[in-house]
């Protein structure tokens, strides 16, 4: 399976299939944020999600930096919004 990362004009970041549908949201890890702390808080890497998955990189992106794409928690369905620790973006 092929997945496209993209980012938007306003930075944020998406996951899509080669159909076009959203898989994801995600984020690139900052410099000051740990793969550990992120995955405490239950964020987890693209390629460790999709692992078979074939990453392509979207207009405006460079292939090398797939590997710091994380997914943004999801809802699973029915049960809500999943709670876990919140990145703080604030500048």
């Amino acid at each position: 399976m092929t997945v496209t990362v993209y980012m938007d004009e306003v930075g944020a970041v998406w996951i899509a299939n080669v159909q076009g549908d959203i898989l994801a949201e995600g984020f690139f890890k900052t410099e000051d944020e740990t793969e550990d702390e992120l995955r405490h808080m239950g964020y987890h890497r693209l390629l460790t999600v999709y692992p078979t998955a074939h990453p392509a990189a979207g207009t405006g992106l460079d292939p090398a930096e797939l590997s710091e794409v994380f997914l943004e928690v999801c809802r699973e369905r029915g049960h809500g919004p999943t709670a876990v620790p919140q990145r703080d973006d604030t500048p």
